[in-house]
C-alpha cells in the first residue's frame, strides 16, 4: 500500500499509511526536524468522543528506542485515561535518521536532540484532535533531560513533565539558555542507588529548581530510566495521578 506524504510546515512532514485514516488507532509516522533529520515515531489516539485530546510524549533513554515504552502497562493506561501517546526515536536511535556527531555530543548539544522534541511538539500541535495547550512529557535518562529542558522554557509549549533519572548538568547543557535552570510543573524520579546515588541527588537538585506543581520520588534499588517503572509499578500509577492533577 502506498504511503501518503502531507506537508504541514516548511520543516515538518508526516508519513502514514492511508488505512489509518478510517479509525483512530496506532499510526507509525515520520516527521522532519528543522535541521532536516527524519524522526520515526508511534502515534496513538484513544477511542474517545472528545474533540480536544491531551497528549503525552514519551522519550526513551540513550542507546534504546521508543520500543522500551511499549512493554509498560503505562502506555495502555495513558490511553485508557484519554491521553494520546506519541513515542519517538531520538536521532541516531531506532528507526530515526543519523546525523553527524557522537552520543556524548548528542546528550549535551542543544542543537541536536532538542530539535527532535520541538518537531514532535509541532507535529502534535498540527493534529486537529489534540489540545495543544495540554501536552506533557515522560522522559527517561536523556529523555528526562529533554523533558526538563522543555519544562524550563516556554518555547516548548509543555504543560507538565515527568523526568526519570535526569542529570542536572546535562539538562543545562541541552538548554539553549545560559541562565540558571528554572523548571515548571515537574515530577522527578530516580533510584536510590543508581550511579552510586548521584541520580537521586540530581533528582532532588532539579526538584529544588522547579516551580509550580512539583514532586520527587526516590525508589529503592539501582535501576535506571524506564526500568525503574518496570521494577516499581506503583510509580506508573503515580505518573497517571500526576498528569490528572497537572494537565
Amino acid at each position: 500500500m502506498k504511503n501518503i506524504i502531507i506537508k504541514l510546515l516548511p520543516f515538518l512532514f508526516i508519513a502514514f499509511n492511508s488505512s489509518a485514516q478510517t479509525e483512530a488507532k496506532t499510526q507509525e509516522i515520520t516527521f522532519k526536524t528543522r535541521d532536516s533529520i527524519t524522526i520515526s515515531a508511534t502515534f496513538e489516539i484513544p477511542k474517545t468522543e472528545s474533540k480536544s485530546i491531551p497528549a503525552i510524549i514519551l522519550i526513551h533513554q540513550g542507546g534504546s528506542s521508543r520500543e522500551e515504552w511499549k512493554s509498560l502497562k503505562l502506555w495502555n493506561n495513558l490511553l485508557a485515561k484519554g491521553y494520546a501517546v506519541l513515542a519517538y526515536d531520538i536521532r541516531i536511535h531506532g528507526k530515526s535518521s543519523k546525523d553527524k556527531g557522537d552520543l556524548y555530543d548528542l546528550f549535551n548539544n542543544p542543537n541536536r536532540a532538542p530539535l527532535d522534541l520541538l518537531a514532535a511538539i509541532t507535529f502534535l500541535e498540527n493534529q486537529k484532535e489534540i489540545d495543544s495547550h495540554r501536552i506533557g512529557i515522560i522522559g527517561a535518562s536523556v529523555g528526562a533531560n529533554l523533558a526538563c529542558v522543555a519544562a524550563a522554557s516556554k518555547d516548548y509549549n509543555i504543560k507538565s513533565v515527568v523526568s526519570i533519572s535526569a542529570k542536572t548538568e546535562a539538562v543545562q547543557n541541552l538548554s539553549s539558555s545560559t541562565k540558571e535552570l528554572k523548571l515548571k510543573n515537574a515530577f522527578h524520579i530516580a533510584s536510590k542507588k543508581e550511579q552510586n546515588g548521584k541520580r537521586a541527588l540530581w533528582a532532588h537538585e532539579l526538584f529544588s529548581k522547579t516551580t509550580g506543581s512539583k514532586k520527587v520520588e526516590i525508589a529503592s534499588g539501582d535501576k535506571h530510566g524506564s526500568y525503574i517503572l518496570s521494577e516499581h509499578e506503583y510509580l506508573q500509577q503515580q505518573i497517571l495521578d500526576w498528569f490528572k492533577e497537572t494537565i
